[in-house]
């Protein structure tokens, strides 16, 4: 499901890669850059099945030293067992070349945790962030400098 759309502004074009009732994954060419926004609880690995297949999709549109930009704020806590598919997402970025990942933290005190735990394994840059302005204005701030 590959589309092009259309945010706010034509710079803001966007290379559609999945977009379901768990997550969404957009490529922006002109910054190199990952988005992938999870929505809410996922039950089980079969609620999303093509989930590191999407990621393989994205990937093959970036170049080394790509950013990606994690929108978690409205995720709720996922089972234990859906940790093996966000640490092997994570092993994907690392070993395509990801240089940054900026990471919108979600609402969801327990799925903070969850997430601390992930981000505990994993060897890349990253950061957490309140807000997607803020994480996009640290992504942009170290691609031009």
């Amino acid at each position: 499901m590959l589309s092009t759309t259309q945010d706010t502004a034509p710079e803001q074009a966007h290379t559609e890669i999945a977009n379901n009732t768990c997550y969404q994954l957009l490529y922006d060419k002109s910054k190199n850059r990952v988005y992938f926004t999870i929505h809410g609880f996922w039950k089980n690995k079969s609620a999303v099945p093509e989930l590191l297949s999407d990621w393989g999709k994205a990937i093959s549109h970036t170049s080394p030293g790509f950013t990606v930009l994690t929108d978690l704020h409205s995720m709720i806590t996922h089972p234990q067992e859906l940790n093996e598919l966000h640490f092997k997402s994570q092993q994907l970025l690392d070993e395509a070349g990801v240089q940054k990942v900026a990471i919108v933290a979600p609402n969801d005190k327990i799925a903070s945790l969850q997430l601390l735990e992930v981000l505990s394994k994993i060897a890349f840059q990253h950061r957490n962030f309140s807000t997607t302005s803020e994480a996009e204005d640290w992504l942009d701030y170290f691609a031009v400098n």
